[in-house]
């Protein structure tokens, strides 16, 4: 069975998401960190997304621009990657993933070795992730898709960030994936949690309990907390994400 992979960008809620998936008796790994996110990929990720993105300036790219002697080392460690990681899984495992939401900046690489793949694309409001404490892809990696380093205040290229790298998974993920690019917003997911798992699962063809999975999920008190900001701070995020809050219906 090819896998379900779940990307974001960090802080999004795909925890929530890897609850669902493992409830439904997905393997979703056994080397987790406490967000469920799987660890055996970060050395991976880590080495590649920067040289990756350095040259497609991109997240919708075609593994075949990329130098040769960039992608074949980089597709060859993804593959030993990956056998590695399910070779950890139990003996009956049918379906199986994970979750580690840098995963969206190397999908086409990952599709390229299982071009039969699903991909949950989690997102949530880019203003509320705007504030988040978790900025460790703006730290990363903003300079390398963007060509200089985020600016103080972050909060601009926070959402410049966010806009830029989910607009173009997305639009790579409709076109490559089809009914397999699988869009979830966390705000959907807490506040009609049946009708988006229900969603979810049909089109990942899983099974379970979806009012027993809906019972786990509940809304972060930090879901809308851009609105308790000054306005012509609200005002100014709405501007440098002005393209991905339109795009993911945040307007």
């Amino acid at each position: 069975m090819p896998p379900i992979v779940v990307g974001a960008t960090g802080g999004s809620g795909t925890r929530a998401v890897h609850g669902v998936l493992t409830a439904a008796g997905v393997y979703m790994g056994a080397n987790l960190n406490g967000a469920g996110d799987a660890m055996d990929f970060e050395p991976l990720l880590d080495d590649a997304i920067n040289t990756v993105i350095g040259v497609a300036r991109s997240l919708d790219y075609e593994p075949s621009a990329l130098p040769v002697a960039l992608r074949r080392p980089l597709l060859e460690r993804l593959e030993g990657t990956i056998a590695a990681y399910r070779a950890a899984a139990p003996a009956a495992t049918l379906r199986w993933g994970w979750k580690n939401p840098r995963s969206m900046y190397i999908l086409p690489l990952i599709a390229a070795l299982h071009p039969d793949l699903t991909f949950i694309h989690v997102i949530r409001d880019g203003r509320d992730m705007a504030l988040s404490d978790n900025q460790n892809q703006l730290n990363k990696h903003f300079a390398a898709l963007f060509g200089r380093a985020p600016a103080e205040p972050q909060f601009a290229d926070s959402i410049r960030l966010w806009a830029r790298a989910n607009r173009d998974v997305a639009g790579w993920g409709r076109r490559r994936l089809g009914q397999r690019y699988i869009q979830v917003r966390m705000e959907d997911l807490c506040r009609q949690p049946m009708a988006t798992l229900h969603d979810l699962f049909d089109r990942s063809g899983l099974a379970g309990d979806l009012a027993g999975v809906a019972a786990t999920i509940h809304p972060p008190s930090s879901l809308g907390r851009w609105r308790d900001l000054p306005r012509p701070r609200v005002a100014e995020m709405a501007q440098a994400g002005a393209d991905g809050l339109a795009a993911f219906g945040y307007v």
